[in-house]
């Protein structure tokens, strides 16, 4: 038996003072004061459930998107745009943070931060193992449109290998698309860990969409998902039937935990008719078994891609955002 215990956490979100509100007449642009006031404070509430799982005895973690709130500012693009030092500035603290929970609890911590390369800035998900060492990078690889204005996507879907099985990471809006779980699955994640804002337009379709990737590609899905009542999501694990086997609900500020058995198959009884038939009694053995890849070419057929768009379009999109005029 592979038993491991998962986790998610489903976080508050500090509220930003209108000073600190690039949106807000009464922005102040100081990089300093946001990270007293709007960076670490939110850095320290993901940390402190993350202890809360390190005292649950779970094996792994993970947290929810931007851990540090650095993207509440990826969209101001005008003279006062600090987003970039914000990056440089939150990422040392994030990394010391959950390298030191990692190693106090002897679990994995799987953490999303942005992380700066050159004059790329990456929406990335580290997995720090149980001696608070990072043993694996993942990049968010799909984007909604604004977060492009700022940042690069990621070009690799990578699967990592842990010391009790296989995991791939999946961030927010990537899961929305249904091949990147596939390239995980075939590649043999067992588990996919999920850090986002949202997973779907509205919370029932957003929860189906999950429940699928996961049953259809025989696999866990660990989402977390920072709290908003009544808003798109919550934290949750669902199982390899698409199943939920635990999920935050409207709560603020807990952690959600479920103990599985990696080497349970996913099996279908003797008596079921496709077992003989086929037999193969593991359900997602047989269903890859039954893939017909050739007939699949127009998924993989180039597209046209979105363009984004110049500064000047941008500013005036900014000062929609700022009117009222868009919102989300």
């Amino acid at each position: 038996m592979r038993k491991v215990k998962l986790a998610a956490i489903q976080p508050g979100h500090v509220d930003v003072p209108s000073r600190y509100d690039f949106a807000s007449g009464e922005y102040v642009n100081d990089p300093g004061e946001i990270i007293e006031s709007v960076i670490a404070p939110q850095l320290a509430v993901s940390v402190a459930l993350l202890e809360k799982a390190g005292e649950a005895g779970c094996d792994i973690v993970t947290t929810s998107e931007d851990a540090a709130s650095t993207s509440d500012y990826f969209m101001d693009i005008t003279e006062r745009n600090i987003f970039p030092e914000l990056v440089d500035r939150a990422k040392p603290m994030t990394e010391a943070a959950f390298a030191e929970v990692a190693w106090r609890y002897g679990m994995y911590v799987v953490g999303c931060y942005y992380i700066r390369q050159g004059d790329d800035i990456f929406n990335t998900a580290s997995i720090f193992d149980r001696k608070g060492e990072i043993v694996g990078q993942y990049r968010k690889t799909h984007f909604p449109a604004n977060e492009r204005w700022q940042c690069t996507p990621g070009d690799n879907l990578m699967v990592f290998e842990l010391d009790f099985g296989k995991v791939g990471i999946l961030i927010c809006y990537d899961i929305f698309f249904q091949e990147p779980a596939q390239v995980l699955a075939l590649r043999g994640a067992e588990v996919i860990f999920h850090p986002t804002f949202g997973y779907g337009w509205y919370d029932s379709i957003g929860e189906a969409t999950l429940r699928t990737r996961a049953n259809d590609n025989g696999l866990y899905i660990v989402t977390a998902k920072n709290y908003v009542y009544n808003g798109a999501g919550k934290s949750s694990v669902i199982d390899y039937w698409g199943q939920v086997m635990c999920d935050a609900g409207f709560n603020k500020d807990v952690i959600v935990t479920a103990e599985v058995d990696l080497d349970q198959p996913k099996r279908q009884p003797d008596w079921y008719y496709n077992t003989p038939i086929t037999g193969i009694a593991e359900v997602t053995e047989r269903v890859r078994r039954e893939r017909r890849p050739e007939l699949y070419g127009a998924i993989c057929a180039p597209n046209k891609r979105l363009k984004v768009p110049d500064q000047t379009a941008q500013l005036k999109i900014l000062e929609g955002i700022k009117s009222g005029k868009y919102h989300w």
